[in-house]
């Protein structure tokens, strides 16, 4: 067994354009026979998640020049790779980081409804702490 690191980012820190462009290669994504969703990047190894993607490191390992992505998306790569993280997790419910620039799509509204959940869940365990349920 391997250990792997893996690194956890929200993705509104990736520019909009570069989020649909997943998106849209994950939805349009054909399934292989063993029903995996196999994701169709020249450059990068995407695997799709419910509220989101990973996206592995080893194209930093490769060396030379960046792949065609933004230079954002190619720093979290490589800041990633440099602490010997093998994934990196883009969650769209993941927060914001404040070091990172972030990208607001105008077009989607703000979901909530996942910290609306975690909080439901904390007040749920907080009444059972309490005795009150």
């Amino acid at each position: 067994m391997r250990h792997a690191t893996l690194f956890a980012c929200s993705t509104a820190h990736l520019p909009v354009a570069e989020r649909r462009h997943i998106d849209h290669l994950i939805t349009t994504a054909p399934r292989g026979a063993d029903g995996r969703v196999e994701v169709g990047h020249p450059d990068l190894v995407i695997e799709p998640y419910a509220y989101g993607f990973f996206v592995h490191t080893c194209v930093v390992a490769c060396g030379g020049e960046a792949p065609d992505i933004s230079p954002e998306f190619w720093a979290i790569l490589r800041a990633a790779f440099d602490r010997d993280a093998s994934w990196v997790l883009f969650d769209r419910d993941e927060p914001a980081w404040s070091q990172l620039p972030t990208f607001a799509d105008a077009n989607q509204p703000e979901d909530t409804s996942h910290d609306q959940h975690l909080l439901d869940a904390t007040l749920l365990a907080q009444a059972r702490g309490a005795g009150i349920l």
